[in-house]
C-alpha cells in the first residue's frame, strides 16, 4: 500500500488584520493507493476518500490559524485556555467537524470561544449562509426528502428533509429581505437603480397571476402575482427567447407587488428612459393599474390568445362558428362594431345573455388595448416581433409555480409560499437570464 501526501494552500483573509496580508492555511491529505492492484477505480475510491475527509480538516487548520492570530493581537496573559470543544457544522463542501478552544479572560472573568467571536458562528447555527442558499435552490428544483437524497450523494451525509426545509426558510427569507430593500430604496428613499444604463432601445413589460392552495384548504387560496421585464426576443433553432429576462414574483396584493415589479425592471433594464415599450397582461384591472401607477409610458397591450378565449367561451361551442367570425373581425379592427354585435346577440340570445352581456363590457373597456402593439409600430418604432400575445409570461408561471408549487396534494402557508417563491425566482433569474 503506497500512502502518497496531497498538500493544498489556501488563504483567508484576515479578519482583524490588513487585506495584504491574508491568513496562509496548509491541509495535508494522504491517499492510500494499492501498488500491485492499482487501476482507475482503485485511484478514483482513494481520492474520494480524501476528498470527503478534506473538509473537516480545512476548516479545523482554518480554526487554528484565526485563533493563533486573534490571541497574539491581544497581550501575553490576557487569555488562558479552559478547554476545547467540538462543533458540526454543514457547509457548502458537505458536513464538517472540527474543535475549537475555549477561553477564559484574567480581566473579565468570563470564557468564550475565540473563533467563534471572530468569523461570527452563532452558537445554535448548524448550516452556513452558503450551505443554506444550496440546500434551499436543491429543495426549490424537487421535494424536501429529495434534495436531502441528493445531497447524500454528493456528500456522503444526508441531511434531515427537516433540515433542509429549514434552510429553505433562511435563505427564502434573506431573499425577501433583499427584495424589499430594493423596492424601500426606489419607493421610500426616492432613489432610482438602473439610471446610470444607457437608455434601452425597447423594453417589454408583461403581468399575470395564478393561486396556490392555502395549507390544508385553511383560508382561501394565495394569489400569487408574476411578471417579467426583457428588453428584446431572438429566435435560437426554432423557438423564441427572450433576451435580458429579469422574473419578479410576490404574494403581496397588487399593489406592492407593482411596486416590486417596477423596481426589478428599472434596476435590470432602467425602463423609465426606454424609447419605446410594451406592458401586456390579460386585461385585469389590478394589472391595468399597474401600467397606470408604475409604467406610464408602455404602450398597454392586451393579450390576444386571452380575448380569443373570451370570446369562444362566451358564444359556447354551438356558436363556434359565429365566434371565429367575430375573432377575425377584431383581428381586422373592427372592435367597435364587434361590440355593437355581441350586444345585439345578447338580446337575441337568452341562454348566453350574461356572458355575452360580459364579453361586451371586456371588449368595450379592456379590449381598446388590443391594437397597442399596431399603433406604436406604425409611429415608426422598432419592436421585436410577437408582442401580442402572452406566451412569455404564462411559460414563466408554468416554470417559476406551476412545477415545483402546485403539484397534487401540496399546500402552503402564506410565509413558505413567499419564500419558496424568493428562492425559485433568485434561481431562475441567475440560472436562466434569458
Amino acid at each position: 500500500m503506497r500512502r502518497l501526501a496531497v498538500q493544498v494552500k489556501g488563504l483567508i483573509p484576515n479578519p482583524g488584520g490588513k487585506e495584504d496580508e491574508p491568513m496562509r492555511v496548509t491541509v495535508t491529505q494522504m491517499l492510500e493507493i494499492p501498488d500491485l492492484d492499482v487501476s482507475v477505480k482503485s485511484i478514483e475510491e482513494a481520492v474520494a476518500r480524501a476528498a470527503r475527509g478534506f473538509p473537516s480538516a480545512a476548516w479545523q487548520a482554518a480554526v487554528h490559524c484565526v485563533e493563533t492570530r486573534a490571541a497574539s493581537q491581544h497581550p501575553a496573559g490576557s487569555f488562558r485556555l479552559k478547554a476545547c470543544e467540538p462543533r458540526t457544522l454543514w457547509t457548502t463542501s458537505g458536513p464538517v467537524t472540527f474543535r475549537r478552544r475555549r477561553f477564559v479572560s484574567e480581566d473579565e472573568q468570563r470564557s468564550f470561544l475565540l473563533f467563534d467571536l471572530r468569523v461570527g458562528l452563532r452558537p445554535r447555527r448548524r448550516t452556513t449562509a452558503g450551505a443554506d442558499r444550496l440546500l434551499a435552490e436543491t429543495a426549490a428544483e424537487a421535494t424536501y426528502s429529495a434534495a436531502a437524497r441528493f445531497w447524500a450523494r454528493a456528500w456522503g451525509e444526508a441531511p434531515s428533509a427537516m433540515a433542509v426545509w429549514r434552510a429553505t426558510q433562511r435563505a427564502g427569507e434573506d431573499l425577501v429581505a433583499e427584495r424589499e430593500r430594493l423596492r424601500r430604496r426606489v419607493f421610500e428613499d426616492g432613489d432610482l437603480p438602473g439610471w446610470e444604463k444607457p437608455p434601452p432601445e425597447f423594453v417589454g413589460v408583461e403581468a399575470d397571476s395564478t393561486y396556490v392552495a392555502a395549507w390544508r384548504g385553511k383560508g382561501a387560496s394565495h394569489e400569487v402575482y408574476v411578471g417579467i421585464s426583457y428588453d428584446g426576443k431572438e429566435e435560437r433553432r426554432g423557438r423564441r427567447r427572450l433576451k435580458g429576462k429579469a422574473v419578479r414574483a410576490a404574494l403581496g396584493g397588487a399593489k406592492r407587488f407593482g411596486e416590486e415589479l417596477f423596481a426589478s425592471a428599472q434596476s435590470a433594464h432602467n425602463v423609465t428612459e426606454a424609447k419605446a415599450g410594451v406592458y401586456l397582461s390579460d386585461g385585469a384591472a389590478s394589472l391595468r393599474v399597474i401600467q397606470q401607477d408604475h409604467f406610464p409610458r408602455l404602450a398597454r397591450q392586451l393579450d390576444w390568445a386571452h380575448a380569443k378565449r373570451r370570446v369562444s367561451e362566451a358564444y359556447g361551442r354551438e356558436q363556434s362558428a359565429r365566434s371565429s367570425e367575430l375573432i377575425g373581425r377584431l383581428a381586422a379592427g373592427e372592435r367597435e362594431a364587434v361590440v355593437s354585435e355581441v350586444r345585439s346577440d345578447a338580446g337575441r340570445k337568452r341562454r348566453r345573455a350574461e356572458e355575452l352581456r360580459e364579453l361586451a363590457g371586456y371588449l368595450e373597456g379592456p379590449g381598446a388595448d388590443l391594437y397597442a402593439v399596431r399603433r406604436l409600430r406604425e409611429t415608426g418604432a422598432e419592436l421585436p416581433g410577437h408582442l401580442e400575445g402572452s406566451g412569455g409570461i404564462e411559460r414563466q408561471i408554468g416554470v417559476l409555480v406551476g412545477q415545483r408549487m402546485k403539484r397534487r396534494g401540496m399546500s402552503w402557508t402564506r410565509r413558505g409560499a413567499e419564500r419558496m417563491l424568493a428562492v425559485r425566482q433568485h434561481l431562475l433569474n441567475r440560472l436562466h437570464p434569458s
